[in-house]
């Protein structure tokens, strides 16, 4: 029995709804889409890169955040991390281009947080940064 037109349309407006819910819900998952494992395994990330990850970690669980300018100044902090695992980076060819697949969007994170405006805006923006960082490590060693 085959479905009728009206019934393909339903299920594809049914489908756009969800995937929209989830496009909502993890506004920043398209790099997860971009970037791929070395033949199934983690790319071999620098140390350098891997402290820093570390760092912006501790940094947001240590912050004391009760007002946007807290947040604020998180966002500097973990910037200043940011751009010293930018100038320490030495990975080269494909491991380098998949880290960049996953740096780009927490720089853009980062910078959103620097001038965030409210509280519940930046606690959003750390919390989605925190899982960002987390999933450094679905990738890299």
């Amino acid at each position: 029995m085959q479905a009728s037109p009206k019934g393909r349309k339903k299920n594809n407006e049914a489908q756009t709804e969800i995937q929209t819910v989830e496009t909502e819900h993890h506004p920043d998952s398209e790099w997860v889409n971009d970037i791929v494992l070395n033949n199934g395994i983690k790319w071999q990330a620098n140390q350098e890169t891997t402290d820093g990850v570390m760092a912006m970690l501790s940094l947001i669980d240590e912050s004391k955040l009760s007002s946007s300018e807290d947040y604020q100044k998180l966002g500097d902090g973990l910037n200043e991390v940011k751009n010293t695992v930018v100038k320490e980076c030495t990975m080269k060819g494909a491991s380098h281009d998949n880290l960049h697949v996953w740096l780009q969007p927490l720089i853009e994170k980062i910078e959103l947080l620097q001038n965030t405006g409210s509280v519940e805006e930046g606690a959003k923006l750390t919390s989605n940064i925190k899982e960002h960082l987390v999933g450094y490590y679905e990738y890299f060693n």
